[in-house]
């Protein structure tokens, strides 16, 4: 029985010993693999983004599960590779996301040299220093960096980025002029570029970024007149100009926006200007025009932006009676009228309102004895 025993023990280890081998001549033959050169120059980026884990990226890079990760959607790691050369044998990284892990390094300019690179995400971190203009040498199609410490103009070479859909440089340091080239990015749908230092205007060339979905330059100290091209960003579903030093009016182009769900627009300077036609809008959810010298009346097909949530109309020189039509808002959840000329009767639908309202600082005249804060206004 010893003997039995001893003989099925050796055919297991000569069995086991056979399938070790075949799996690492088939890892071996079948292996994605990284260049070497391309491993050290993720080293050397991630060192300097000063990633802990530098040191251990290694040819099995793509094939390493924990580099991937998601901890309640703030804080994400994610690297994606094309293996497809052929033989399906040689990797290359296409995508670095790594979000919230409060990296404190730079930017390094060896990011040029990973030619395959197609999106940077190093959202919410601590990098500081200027955006590299090798970032040029890419076919980047998304390059998002919000919320880090970077500071400098944008490289002017960024426009020279052909494939570009993407640009978030939100919530940090950057300043001087936009640059012009930026115009030339012909495929760019989101341009968002609040909280920043930026200054002067927005060049003319912008007027050729019709593929444009999504433009936002909150907070930054622009200056002249918001430009009449913007009707040609007849795509645009979002739009925020909030708190930029630039002037009034509201350009009457702003028309041709059909397409808008979200337009924010406060603290305009300069002359005062009738109401903005934005009759087509018929998709409207968040409409905010706040501190921007407008005159006349509330436009009674206001009432028609069914989707509309929020409205926004403080700090004008607003004139004559609230519609009536503004009742059929039914998903209305905030409505500002602050600081206006407004008068009559304050309307009985918004005395039994449950929603956030603010009608002070208006003339208003009424009857009704009830107390703004019984009305909930």
């Amino acid at each position: 029985m010893g003997f039995v025993f001893s003989i099925f023990k050796m055919v297991s280890v000569l069995f086991l010993g056979f399938l070790a081998l075949h799996s690492f001549i088939e890892f071996g033959s079948n292996a994605q693999l990284l260049p070497e050169t391309e491993v050290q120059t993720l080293q050397t980026v991630f060192s300097k983004l000063q990633h802990p884990n530098a040191a251990t990226i290694s040819r099995t890079l793509c094939n390493e599960s924990s580099w991937t990760y998601n901890i309640t959607g703030l804080v994400q790691s994610h690297i994606a590779c094309n293996c497809s050369d052929g033989s399906n044998t040689i990797c290359h990284v296409t995508q670095i996301l790594i979000k919230g892990h409060n990296l404190t390094g730079v930017l390094p300019s060896e990011f040029g040299n990973l030619t395959h690179l197609q999106v940077i995400d190093l959202t919410r971190n601590y990098l500081n220093g200027s955006i590299p203009s090798s970032l040029s040498q890419l076919s980047l199609t998304s390059l998002s960096l919000l919320g880090n410490r970077l500071s400098g103009p944008i490289p002017q070479e960024i426009g020279d980025i052909s494939t570009l859909e993407g640009l978030v440089l939100e919530d940090n340091l950057l300043g001087g002029s936009l640059p012009s080239n930026l115009g030339n990015l012909g495929s760019l749908s989101r341009l968002l570029l609040s909280a920043n230092n930026f200054t002067g205007t927005i060049p003319e060339s912008f007027g050729n970024l019709k593929n444009l979905t999504d433009f936002r330059i909150d907070g930054s100290s622009f200056s002249g007149k918001i430009p009449v091209f913007i009707g040609n960003w007849t795509k645009l579903t979002r739009l925020d100009m909030q708190g930029t030093s630039m002037e009034g009016p509201i350009p009457s182009t702003i028309s041709e926006l059909k397409n808008l769900t979200d337009l924010r627009i406060s603290d305009l300077s300069g002359t005062s200007s009738a109401f903005p036609n934005l009759e087509g809008m018929k998709d409207m959810e968040e409409l905010v025009l706040r501190n921007c010298v407008i005159t006349g009346s509330i436009p009674a097909y206001i009432g028609e932006m069914a989707s509309l949530k929020t409205l926004d109309l403080s700090f004008n020189r607003l004139t004559g009676q609230i519609p009536e039509t503004l009742q059929n808002l039914v998903k209305l959840d905030y409505l500002f009228l602050t600081n206006n000329s407004l008068t009559g009767a304050v309307p009985g639908w918004i005395l039994d309102s449950d929603n956030n309202i603010d009608l002070s600082y208006n003339n208003f005249t009424s009857s009704s004895q009830i107390s703004c804060q019984q009305a909930k206004v």
